[in-house]
C-alpha cells in the first residue's frame, strides 16, 4: 500500500489534466457548435487568425487576400491570386491551447502566477501559430515540394515543441516565474 502512496502525486496531476483537458474541450466544442451566421463562416477565432496572418504577409511583401469558402467553415488564404491553402478550425491553435493550459493548471500552485503563465504561454502560441501559417504560405507558394514535410511534419514539430519548451519552463519554475 506505500508503495501507491509514492505515485499519489502523479495519480492526481493525471486526473486533474484530464478533467481540466476535457473541461475546456467541451466548452470549446460548444463555441463551435454556434451558428455564427447563415453561410457557415468559420468561428471568430479561426476569422481573426486567417485576417492577422493576411497582414503579416501583406506586411512583408506579399499580395495576400482571404475569403470566406462558401458553404464550408473555413477561410481561403491567397497569394497572388492564387489559393495557396484553406484555414479551417484545426488552424487557429484552440485545441494546443486547451492542452497546454490543462498542462499548467494540473501543475498549479499559486494562482497569480499560474494566471500569469497561461497568459503568456497562450499569447506565445498564438503568435507562434500565426508565424506558422505565414511560413506556410510562402512555402506552399515559393516551394510546393515542401508542402507535405512542411504541413505535416515541419510545422506540427514547431507548434507542438513550443508547447513543450513551455511545459518544461513552468515544470522548473524559475524564481521569478
Amino acid at each position: 500500500m506505500s508503495a501507491l502512496r509514492t505515485y499519489v502525486p502523479v495519480f492526481k496531476f493525471v486526473a486533474t489534466f484530464g478533467v481540466i483537458y476535457i473541461v475546456l474541450s467541451l466548452i470549446y466544442y460548444l463555441y463551435l457548435q454556434q451558428d455564427y451566421n447563415s453561410s457557415n463562416y468559420p468561428d471568430p477565432v479561426t476569422s481573426q487568425v486567417s485576417y492577422q496572418t493576411q497582414q503579416l504577409l501583406n506586411a512583408i511583401g506579399y499580395n495576400a487576400q482571404i475569403s470566406n469558402v462558401p458553404h464550408h467553415p473555413s477561410v481561403y488564404m491567397y497569394l497572388n491570386k492564387t489559393v495557396v491553402y484553406r484555414v479551417i478550425e484545426g488552424c487557429n491553435a484552440i485545441s494546443v491551447m486547451i492542452l497546454f493550459v490543462a498542462f499548467v493548471l494540473a501543475f498549479a500552485k499559486a494562482w497569480k502566477k499560474t494566471a500569469f503563465f497561461i497568459l503568456f504561454g497562450v499569447t506565445f502560441i498564438y503568435i507562434v501559430n500565426l508565424f506558422r501559417l505565414v511560413a506556410l504560405a510562402i512555402i506552399k507558394n515559393k516551394y510546393p515540394q515542401y508542402d507535405h514535410i512542411s504541413h505535416d511534419i515541419l510545422f506540427p514539430a514547431v507548434i507542438y515543441g513550443s508547447v513543450i519548451l513551455l511545459w518544461l519552463i513552468w515544470v522548473k519554475k524559475p524564481k521569478h516565474i
